[in-house]
């Protein structure tokens, strides 16, 4: 059975909180919650999207709007909500219709109406929200507060378009917004260690910073300072050239465009550079600076680990440099002290040592694996090598003991 209530048929016995209006307008605004904190959303599912929450859609614009199937003006509504969330796809506002039925009710309704913004249902949120009468919408701004409500039909339009100017929200998804600040906080601590060519690189890796209104803000200081700085260098890149010292003039002509990607400034110093490498005295003199540098760099990387590497190893590196850029000051280097160091008998007896260790542990345990397994044959030679190339060592003593017990 089912009973009318305020020109609305809703089924006998049911505790309905909010009334559906008769009319479009019918359900009054009350204005309480202008101004006010939205209070948190709640449903016991949801269809179109994933469970929601106002904390977290805090940047976007929401619009909250309570309805139910069962309601005339709220059916009406919905064709005009619907086109109403395709209009201002991609521009953050989210729509949330929320009702307090059930799934079964609620589903199939949906997808006969062709209703894709996010539904909650079995929703208790209406009571919180002081709602009287269905349909009935709250506008809630980036920052969590509500701005408009009255009825979807009367005045929504205007209110969310108002708003989009006044607030502009994030188009980022909370999760993009999340990353997106953070590299934003690595990027602030890089400009502020004049690490400006980190900062850019960092800003680089948030392509839609400017979906964001706080992320955009942000990353327009950011670019202000690497301008700046980018400005600095291309003078300092015409000094330097006056001043015949092309590969310093280079570099700062390099950093240019990894500052300020795609800007006047980055053409300007990549087409400089192109002119300097065009030009067949200075060329050579640039192409040196660089192999100065990167063996420089290499020598750094090498004694950066030092304390954590054999000998042998720290040879074979030096090595490696020496023979990959002999005409450097830092190759020189690196032959120099590999000179030095085989030189030293008792830096290369240690070094002996060194791979003698490495390899007799080895050895030894796979000798004593055979001798365990009944195979003494198969562990002679691993015994008879250690003998053979490390002779006057500790480990020779153990490969005898150990030959002998198998009588070999």
């Amino acid at each position: 059975m089912k009973t009318h209530r305020a020109g609305v048929w809703v089924p006998a016995g049911v505790a309905v909180l909010v009334l559906c209006g008769t009319a479009f307008g019918a359900a009054k605004p009350e204005g309480g919650m202008v101004g006010k904190p939205a209070p948190e959303i709640q449903a016991a599912y949801w269809l179109n999207t994933e469970a929601l929450s106002l904390q977290g859609l805090r940047g976007k614009i929401v619009v909250v709007e309570f309805w139910a199937t069962w309601c005339p003006p709220c059916r009406a509504s919905i064709p005009h909500l619907i086109e109403m969330n395709h209009k201002v796809a991609g521009k953050g506002v989210v729509f949330i219709g929320l009702t307090d039925e059930d799934r079964k009710t609620v589903e199939p309704f949906a997808r006969e109406m062709k209703m894709d913004y996010a539904v909650g249902g079995g929703s208790k949120t209406g009571g919180v929200y002081g709602v009287r009468g269905i349909p009935h919408a709250f506008i809630v701004d980036p920052s969590g507060t509500v701005a408009w409500e009255g009825h979807p039909m009367a005045g929504l339009d205007g209110a969310l378009e108002e708003q989009l100017k006044k607030t502009p929200p994030s188009k980022m998804a909370p999760r993009d917004q999340a990353t997106a600040l953070a590299l934003m906080d690595l990027v602030t601590k890089a400009i502020e260690k004049q690490d400006f060519a980190g900062a850019a690189d960092l800003l680089a890796k948030i392509p839609n910073a400017d979906d964001d209104p706080a992320v955009k803000q942000r990353a327009d200081e950011a670019r202000r300072v690497l301008a700046e700085v980018a400005a600095k260098d291309l003078a300092e890149a015409e000094a330097r050239i006056k001043a015949k010292e092309y590969y310093e003039a280079s570099v700062a002509l390099e950093r240019v465009p990894r500052l300020v990607p795609g800007s006047d400034e980055a053409r300007r110093a990549e087409a400089k550079l192109a002119e300097c490498m065009g030009d067949e005295k200075i060329r050579p003199v640039i192409e040196q600076g660089r192999r100065e540098r990167r063996a420089a760099d290499m020598l750094a990387a090498i004694g950066k680990g030092e304390k954590d590497k054999t000998l042998e190893m720290l040879l074979k590196e030096l090595g490696d440099l020496a023979d990959a850029f002999p005409d450097t000051k830092a190759g020189k280097g690196a032959a120099a002290r590999i000179a030095e160091m085989k030189a030293d008998k008792e830096l290369m007896a240690r070094m002996r040592l060194q791979a003698a260790e490495k390899d007799c542990k080895s050895w030894l345990s796979m000798a004593r694996n055979y001798v365990k397994a009944g195979m003494p044959d198969k562990a002679g030679p691993y015994l008879k090598d250690i003998l053979a190339k490390y002779p006057d060592t500790p480990f020779a003593e153990e490969a005898r003991k150990l030959l002998a017990e198998i009588g070999q």
